[in-house]
């Protein structure tokens, strides 16, 4: 939750039964900017991996590199499309079933995940001989979606 809260917000926190919508509304927006800090960083890192597979291209433009470097971009956009289509901590506004605010941190401790591990592929996105750990972490980070994706099912549905 941010920080600092406007005062209707505090107001609205007072309010008994409107604590628990405010609590999920917070929770929700700041699980949207954690997946679109998330995409934001996977972004920076196929822009990384580009230049580096231009520079590549002008100096050795049969190096065998060339392939990883290209598989391990179109990973990565394949994760930013799952991302963006994900659903959202606000979803279960319509979801056949019901949310509740343990569940929501599960998926913000998840988007935190997500967040670490964009990190970290964003840091290893400069350097080329980085591309196997940075596929091992693409794979991290899938699971990371696979299991947040049940966390919008209730427990004995997963």
């Amino acid at each position: 939750m941010p920080k600092e809260l406007t005062p209707l917000e505090k107001l609205q926190l007072l309010v008994p039964g409107y604590r628990g919508y405010k609590a999920k509304d917070l929770i929700r927006q700041d699980d949207f900017l954690v997946r679109q800090a998330t995409i934001m960083k996977l972004e920076t890192a196929i822009n990384n991996l580009a230049n580096t597979e231009s520079q590549i291209v002008r100096s050795q433009p049969f190096s065998p590199l060339l392939k990883n470097i290209e598989d391990t971009i179109s990973e990565i956009r394949t994760l930013i499309g799952i991302l963006n289509s994900t659903q959202g901590g606000g979803a279960d506004i319509y979801a056949r079933y019901k949310i509740y605010t343990e569940q929501l941190d599960e998926i913000y401790k998840n988007d935190l995940q997500m967040v670490s591990i964009a990190d970290q592929i964003l840091s290893l996105s400069n350097f080329p001989d980085q591309i196997s750990q940075i596929r091992t972490l693409l794979a991290n980070l899938k699971t990371v979606l696979l299991n947040r994706a049940k966390l919008f099912f209730p427990p004995e549905l997963r």
